[in-house]
């Protein structure tokens, strides 16, 4: 569900999430108001209010916590791909040294793999088909690599090479593993309970001023929406609008076209 909801248009997302939760919460406690007559004392608001500070409190905490949860595997994220890429350069200049034509192989196999990836893998993930997120032809140019390698005799190939061709291919494994959500579904499940109760609260409390009281539920319901509106948007960090950018492949291959070949 939320990776359906993930490759909608932020903005698209931002009015269906937080205008409509606000909105909804407005016009329902305007409604119940109308429906309902003020209670004789006091009294209730100050039981309901202490059983909605305690529910508050829990639902802040699991809440920031979910947020911290996805931000820090969005920056874990976009860290892979910022590592992978100077992986990529670190291999490109350790060859740099390969007598011709292996030289100019590599090169054009690292310049191919990371056109791959930006091009089919990024694309494929923000499509929604994570279970194809990996390009087989991404995986064929490292081979390819790894098999000018072998055709070199051992005198030319330094052990510091193979070891940044090792770094590269692990660094990719972990960016692939970085693809998936990182909420899952039972998280889903208690922020939605929470948000149900926090604003059903909202509801019971009374205020003497309608119009108010309507505003205040709509200004607290629309802040929860856009804790939930952020998680959602982030939550795939290679997929939709605010995913993470492709810059340091980007930057690689313009490294790899100014070296010698």
């Amino acid at each position: 569900m939320d990776a359906f909801l993930g490759n909608l248009p932020a903005w698209l997302l931002f009015l269906l999430i937080v205008g409509g939760s606000a909105a909804l919460a407005g016009v329902g406690t305007w409604l119940l108001r109308r429906r309902t007559t003020a209670p004789m004392d006091d009294k209730h608001n100050e039981v309901a209010g202490f059983i909605f500070a305690t529910a508050g409190v829990l639902y802040a905490v699991l809440l920031g916590f979910t947020v911290i949860l996805v931000l820090e595997q969005f920056l874990a994220a976009e860290s892979a791909v910022a590592q992978e890429a100077a992986a990529l350069i670190t291999v490109a200049r350790d060859t740099s040294s390969f007598p011709e034509p292996a030289r100019g192989q590599v090169h054009d196999q690292l310049r191919a793999y990371a056109q791959f990836v930006i091009n089919e893998e990024w694309r494929t993930i923000d499509e929604g088909t994570l279970e194809h997120e990996e390009s087989t032809r991404s995986l064929a140019a490292i081979n390819n690599v790894w098999s000018i390698y072998r055709s070199l005799p051992p005198s030319k190939v330094d052990p510091h090479t193979t070891d940044s061709l090792d770094n590269l291919s692990a660094r990719r494994a972990i960016r692939l593993q970085s693809t998936e959500a990182s909420v899952p579904a039972v998280l889903w499940f208690g922020l939605m309970i929470g948000v149900v109760v926090t604003i059903c609260f909202c509801l019971v409390l009374y205020m003497g001023n309608v119009k108010l009281h309507a505003g205040m539920t709509a200004l607290l319901t629309g802040l929860i929406a856009t804790c939930l509106w952020m998680t959602v948007v982030i939550n795939h960090p290679f997929a939709g609008d605010l995913h993470v950018p492709t810059d340091p492949f980007r930057h690689a291959i313009f490294v790899i076209d100014s070296l010698p070949h």
